[in-house]
């Protein structure tokens, strides 16, 4: 066989098995530059590499690929061996320090392609993910499984309620195993989609296709699997896939915001495999996790936000998804005021988010705030609307102050009124002083937390 109807043959099946950003990237800048006959037996090609890095790069990742289809081609063993024969352009290039950077480039548009055409989020990574108390084992958990996918932990089933982490974590699994290999094969899916697709694949009979994308992939990421429960013909092929995967050495990473013996209609043979896995909940963030989110979420959006007011907008918001939206509402206000971001900037804003999200809920009386902060202080009516100067008493009067402000938009001079003819500026001490040791005492931010859970009853 003559040399380059061997490389023909092999750019071919390599061609159809690589995405074109990685065949580009590696098979492209290669050549099979002679073709040996050592016996009757075996061949020894010669293959052409334009940098140590790109012969690194082919040892680690392409070798076997290549020496299966020469032989399979050849019929013959066939030995490979990777040579640097830089090209003149090549030599040129790297003298000036341009080859490096053309590399590196290939390098990351391989890695983008990959991670889109998979359906990951950009930003979901574990560089940009805040590890705490609340999450810190979990996070431990997949960056094991990141390194060594199927090996360790071959099923982790991640839960947590929503906007904890769990679909952050899993994408940032897909993420770096697609950063060290682009060929890769990672299936990222959610519940929903999963099910819609094997609808569609029963009805337009294309179920092969279907199961050859889902049962040879070797990391499979299902979000909010949860939504399979009480689907029979679903959850039949899933447990087929489940096991394709895990029978081939794979990696399977689940989330739900239940665990497994809580979701309805999961039949009892998913149930046993999932919790035959590594099982980790993930709590809701704190508050110095949130303001960690925050200001990762600030850089990312090259918004300059002062800590002081990430503690702020965090120990008033404890919805990490909601925590984003007030993150662009602040940076929408930036623009439009053309002044500085403070700490009152920020308590304004969410006064009016509070409100708005109020105008949904049922209204709330000012009897009722001063009577659940009473009752959760266990004070009575008088001390509260009294004059007496005690500790036990006056920080919940500032907290009746500050929520009656804060949840009903009510002025200084009706709140001094309701609490025992107060004037405008004891109220607004009071309110100032609650906001400022907000972003201070876990135990303020615990209690004002659970007397607004008490009076919207959640």
């Amino acid at each position: 066989m003559r040399t380059e109807n061997l490389w023909t043959a092999i750019r071919t099946e390599l061609e159809l098995s690589l995405s074109p950003g990685t065949f580009t990237t590696w098979i492209g800048p290669i050549s099979l530059t002679e073709l040996k006959k050592i016996n009757k037996n075996s061949f020894l090609a010669e293959i052409s590499c334009p940098s140590i890095f790109h012969k690194n790069q082919i040892s680690d990742r392409y070798l076997g690929q290549i020496q299966k289809i020469a032989e399979k081609t050849l019929k013959k063993k066939c030995e490979i061996e990777l040579l640097i024969k830089r090209e003149e352009r090549f030599v040129k290039e790297e003298k000036e320090g341009l080859f490096a950077v053309d590399r590196e480039k290939q390098i990351r548009t391989a890695y983008k392609v990959s991670f889109s055409r998979v359906g990951l989020s950009e930003g979901l990574t574990f560089d940009n993910f805040a590890v705490s108390t609340s999450n810190e084992v979990a996070h431990a958990a997949v960056k094991t499984v990141a390194k060594k996918p199927g090996q360790v932990y071959p099923l982790i089933f991640l839960y947590g309620g929503v906007g904890v982490g769990k679909t952050h974590l899993m994408q940032a699994v897909g993420h770096e195993i697609l950063n060290k290999n682009p060929d890769s094969r990672v299936v990222y899916c959610t519940g929903e989609e999963f099910t819609n697709e094997i609808i569609e694949a029963i009805r337009g009979r294309t179920t092969a296709n279907f199961r050859e994308k889902y049962r040879k992939a070797k990391i499979l990421l299902l979000d909010d699997v949860q939504f399979i429960g009480g689907k029979e013909a679903v959850q039949e092929e899933f447990f087929h896939t489940f096991n394709a995967v895990q029978k081939e050495g794979g990696q399977v990473i689940l989330t739900s915001d239940r665990l497994p013996n809580e979701i309805t209609g999961l039949e009892d043979r998913l149930r046993s495999r999932f919790e035959g896995g590594l099982t980790l909940d993930i709590q809701a963030p704190g508050f110095e996790l949130r303001t960690a989110i925050l200001l990762i979420k600030a850089q990312q959006k090259k918004l300059e936000l002062p800590m002081a007011v990430a503690q702020v907008v965090a120990a008033n918001i404890e919805s990490t998804r909601k925590l984003e939206g007030v993150l662009m509402r602040l940076s929408s206000e930036m623009a439009t005021r053309k002044e500085p971001l403070t700490k009152e900037l920020a308590m304004a804003l969410i006064g009016r988010i509070n409100g708005e999200v109020r105008g949904l809920k049922k209204n709330i009386s000012s009897k009722k705030v001063v009577d659940v902060v009473t009752k959760y202080y266990q004070l009575k009516i008088r001390d509260i609307k009294g004059s007496r100067r005690l500790k036990a008493i006056v920080v919940p009067r500032q907290i009746a102050m500050y929520l009656l402000r804060k949840e009903l938009q009510i002025s200084l001079k009706e709140i001094g009124r309701i609490l025992g003819g107060r004037d405008h500026s004891t109220i607004l001490h009071g309110e100032e002083k609650i906001s400022k040791l907000l972003p201070e005492s876990e135990q303020l931010r615990i209690d004002i937390t659970t007397i607004r859970q008490q009076l919207y009853g959640k």
